[in-house]
């Protein structure tokens, strides 16, 4: 009896102290390129309903900090003591802030994916070509609670590939429509530059940057024979470019051989006359050193002819006897 008794004592001691789940407090940890929100998970007052989730209500849940605590509170699950669990009471929501790009093309090679997302349009003469589009967007600090008010539960790449890529496709579809095909093909700039205005205000009304908004790689023509043609007349186009200038290099060859014998022939000329010149100035040399010699010859003579004079012809041993 006292065996038993000592028994459910120490029994109902352990069923008193027992206790149930320990409370252990989670956090979250918000990485540089995140912004976060924390939010109540129940209700309050009818006026606070009404603010809860709104614009202001989300600036106000910006948190600072870069580890946060969330509150817990202990929720009954059964009939004892030890029936309950920890619930969280507060919700830490993340906007990632990181910048989306996107290659909206038909080539494995260039697009963001490998399925042929380019956009497709059509010209005002009905002609119908796809095109290249690279869009990169992101989301400031400042606009992360717009971003979140406006497309709560959803990130930055969902909008990127669908609600602006929506935009996108609008806007290029009015301005290549309203436009024959030669216009397309040279005011792609044009279109594009209004394309990124007009995209870039509209999204950043709404916590959204659109920091680039451009065409990538040329037009390419839903009709494979006009695309077939096209490349055709370019083949052509580049043929006749290249025998041009085949030609023009030629003519310049020519034109610089015949500069050249032109040059050389002024320079033969020029060596001739210069021969001349030397020639005529080497008699004229002589003829002076032969003044100056009868000069000087002159001026020695004392006006006397010599006693003796040899005739013409005559022997060296002339008057030799005598």
């Amino acid at each position: 009896m006292k065996f038993t008794v000592s028994l459910i004592a120490l029994s109902l001691l352990f069923i008193l102290t027992s206790c149930g789940p320990a409370r252990v407090i989670p956090y979250e940890t918000i990485e540089t390129n995140e912004t976060a929100f924390l939010v109540p998970l129940e209700g309050a007052s009818k006026d606070a309903q009404g603010k809860f989730m709104s614009l202001d209500f989300l600036k106000e849940s910006k948190v600072a900090t870069k580890r946060v605590m969330i509150p817990v509170k202990k929720y009954n699950t059964g009939r004892l003591w030890m029936d309950y669990k920890w619930i969280a009471t507060m919700r830490v929501i993340k906007v990632n802030r990181t910048p989306v790009t996107r290659e909206w093309t038909d080539d494995a090679q260039t697009g963001t994916t490998s399925n042929d997302e380019s956009i497709e349009v059509e010209s005002l003469d009905s002609i119908g070509f796809k095109l290249g589009v690279n869009i990169t967007a992101m989301i400031h600090e400042e606009d992360a609670s717009l971003f979140l008010y406006t497309y709560a539960g959803k990130s930055l790449a969902s909008v990127v590939d669908q609600d602006v890529r929506g935009k996108v496709l609008s806007i290029l579809s009015r301005e290549f429509g309203s436009r024959d095909l030669a216009k397309c093909k040279t005011e792609k700039k044009v279109i594009f530059d209004t394309a990124r205005k007009e995209v870039g205000e509209h999204f950043k009304k709404f916590g959204v940057t659109v920091s680039n908004l451009g065409h990538s790689k040329g037009l390419t023509y839903v009709d494979k024979e006009i695309q077939d043609s096209i490349n055709q007349a370019y083949v052509e186009e580049m043929n006749i470019q290249a025998q041009d200038k085949k030609n023009l290099a030629q003519a310049k060859i020519n034109q610089r051989n015949i500069d050249m014998a032109k040059a050389d022939k002024e320079a033969a000329q020029q060596f001739a006359l210069a021969r001349v010149a030397r020639t005529q100035m080497v008699r004229l040399e002589i003829e002076n050193k032969k003044a100056d010699a009868l000069l000087n010859l002159s001026n020695k003579w004392d006006g006397k002819y010599p006693e003796k004079m040899m005739p013409v012809n005559a022997n060296m041993l002339y008057n030799l006897g005598k």
